[in-house]
């Protein structure tokens, strides 16, 4: 076959009169084997999201880039709630803290817009989401969900009770089987569509074609979209003292389409008795959405670079105590649903899988048998030599992938006050965000894993 280039691909799908994706998806393969990577990235922007050519030819004003415009998306509603639990609808938890997080952004600073993609109960496609946010030309558009724990086992949706905390998802290719059955679910909205087939071009999520082009075009955003994301989960880890089940990729529909940097916030568990209390009151839900602003501010401060110049306080947050029980009378009835009775979390680690294969150390800081413990300072979508500049002032760096993102620690101490130490001495240096990470035999655990290990020696 001979070699194209971008325009002659697009014009010979006009010709195919197929609509534009599905003659992308038929040929990603081969676009992929003849195109470097950012000739494959026009090629979708021209055969799918003419809209956001703007992109291209939008100058940055004087006076540097300023954010102006965020839409809030909070997901499902009306005739999709969603998930639920014993008493709470994902649609109705999605809504509320929607609404505290957008007022937080109104109040604090007058000079951005806040959009919402619906304020009331009702039903919108996934398209329309990302077609408001498009519309606006907004500069992140920002998804809350809620999480559930389940699998379906004949007519029965079987819920595990056990995993619980945040996580946080950026477009792209499913990296292990508990993104993809995330993005399913959510995905499962368009059911309720009239006409999907064709308003989605008989789009399946779970196929390789489909995630090939969610990972080209969501590449464009992807270092915005990780920023607010890591500042997100790094909020509900130090400052809201929930369980940090990481940042994520994942093919979701929701995002797909929206020309900006963009995330989906995974806020707790409705099928967790705790995390439903917590997320379903109306103090757990200002707590996630204090949380939420507190990242968008951070990230608002480094992308217009004024940290010092920024007069607005990070608001202040206070989990919640002795929240009620759910009352049997207040219990959602639901006779498909059955719980496990099983003692741990079978779902992914807090810790994602791909981070386990990958960790690199540098020459001084040696592998043992023993718990460790590390100081992460940094995160990067590039990857930094260990003998770096940058680094010079830090004592035994290392290195570990995730994903798309680079991660470096410094330390590897056996005992946790040292850590805490070099902690210390690293946000007297600037690295604010500095935490503690733990390890067994090279393998990241929980410091509260660690803990209890060290104490049953």
């Amino acid at each position: 076959m001979q070699i194209m280039n971008a325009n002659e691909f697009v014009m010979l799908s006009k010709k195919t009169k197929l609509s534009k994706i599905k003659f992308l998806m038929k040929n990603i393969k081969y676009c992929l084997t003849k195109f470097n990577k950012f000739t494959c990235i026009k090629i979708v922007l021209f055969c799918y999201i003419p809209s956001c050519s703007f992109l291209a030819f939008t100058l940055i004003p004087e006076g540097g880039y300023k954010i102006r415009t965020i839409v809030i998306d909070a997901g499902h509603g009306g005739k999709d709630a969603g998930c639920h639990g014993q008493k709470y609808y994902e649609k109705d938890v999605a809504l509320k803290v929607s609404l505290k997080l957008g007022k937080y952004i109104e109040d604090n600073y007058k000079n951005v817009k806040v959009i919402y993609t619906r304020k009331t109960d009702i039903f919108l496609e996934l398209g329309e989401r990302a077609k408001i946010a498009n519309d606006a030309k907004a500069d992140f558009f920002i998804c809350i969900h809620c999480n559930s724990a389940s699998y379906k086992k004949g007519k029965k949706i079987i819920i595990n009770p056990v995993p619980c905390g945040a996580e946080t998802y950026v477009m792209g290719l499913h990296k292990t089987k508990g993104n993809l059955d995330v993005a399913k679910r959510e995905n499962e909205s368009i059911l309720l569509e009239d006409n999907y087939q064709n308003k989605y071009d008989g789009f399946d999520p779970s196929s390789d074609e489909a995630t090939i082009v969610f990972s080209m075009f969501q590449n464009i955003f992807l270092e915005k979209s990780l920023s607010l994301a890591s500042k997100i989960q790094h909020q509900y880890r130090e400052k809201s003292k929930r369980e940090d089940r990481g940042v994520k990729q994942a093919g979701f529909l929701v995002l797909w389409k929206t020309a900006m940097p963009s995330l989906l916030t995974e806020i707790g568990f409705l099928s967790n008795p705790d995390d439903e209390r917590l997320i379903g009151s109306d103090k757990g839900q200002d707590l996630i959405a204090r949380a939420l602003f507190n990242a968008f501010k951070e990230y608002k401060n480094e992308v217009e670079d004024n940290r010092l110049t920024d007069q607005v306080k990070a608001l202040d947050i206070e989990v919640p105590k002795d929240l009620p029980e759910i009352k049997l009378e207040e219990r959602i009835e639901d006779n498909d649903l059955e719980y496990e009775k099983i003692e741990k979390d079978t779902t992914e680690r807090k810790v994602d899988v791909e981070e386990k294969a990958v960790l690199k150390v540098s020459e001084t800081a040696k592998m043992n048998s023993e718990i460790t413990f590390k100081v992460q300072f940094m995160n990067s979508d590039k990857k930094i030599p260990l003998n770096s500049p940058k680094f010079s002032d830090i004592n035994e760096v290392s290195e570990m992938q995730s994903g798309v993102v680079y991660k470096y620690f410094s330390g590897n101490y056996s005992r946790l006050e040292n850590a805490v130490e070099t902690q210390t001495k690293l946000r007297g240096k600037g690295y604010k965000d500095a935490f503690l990470v733990a390890f067994n035999k090279g393998e990241k655990i929980t410091l509260n894993e660690a803990k209890r290990l060290l104490e049953n020696k």
